[in-house]
């Protein structure tokens, strides 16, 4: 007479066999998920980032009454900017005489740093021009960067150069 031995799993290795496999599905299923989301454009991280700039200025004012006083003039929104002309860091057009330069703008960094952290990096230059900056104005202040094509809201187009270069700015009233 032959005799047949069968190797059973106990009940709980069943179950954890498959939570396991639960687990595992429910991770890949995940990745999948993060993989296929929608990965924002350069001009959607540009206006990002102007809108984060637009956000600490606001605090700034909540806390004083009024956004930073600065003289007229434009100041990088940042740091981080790339080496152009001067063998300064610049933003705007940074490697023409029309740059703002890194160092100039520490005591507006320094002033909106007072109530809150402030936004990091750099948007992608865009035919020479790179921002975040800033322009201060007897309008207001303008919040501004470069973007590759037409701005997105709710940054609005101030000026193109006829091609892919749009600069885009967030206006703030004084």
């Amino acid at each position: 007479m032959s005799t047949t031995s069968r190797t059973r799993l106990h009940p709980a290795a069943i179950t954890a066999l498959i939570a396991g496999g639960i687990i595992i599905l429910g991770a890949i299923g995940f990745l999948v998920w993060l993989l296929t989301l929608p990965q924002p454009t350069p001009n959607e991280q540009a206006t990002q980032k102007l809108v984060q700039w637009q956000e600490i200025f606001e605090k700034y004012r909540s806390a004083h009454d009024t956004l930073p006083d600065m003289p007229a003039g434009g100041y990088c929104l940042g740091v981080g900017f790339p080496i152009g002309a001067g063998g300064t860091a610049n933003c705007r057009d940074y490697d023409a005489e029309t740059h703002y330069t890194e160092e100039a703008s520490a005591p507006l960094r320094d002033a909106l740093a007072s109530v809150g952290e402030l936004p990091q990096g750099i948007s992608a230059a865009v035919n020479g021009t790179v921002g975040p900056y800033a322009l201060y104005d007897d309008a207001g202040v303008r919040l501004l960067t470069a973007e590759d094509g037409t701005c997105v809201a709710p940054a609005t187009e101030v000026w193109n150069d006829g091609g892919s270069l749009y600069i885009c700015q967030i206006m703030l009233t004084r």
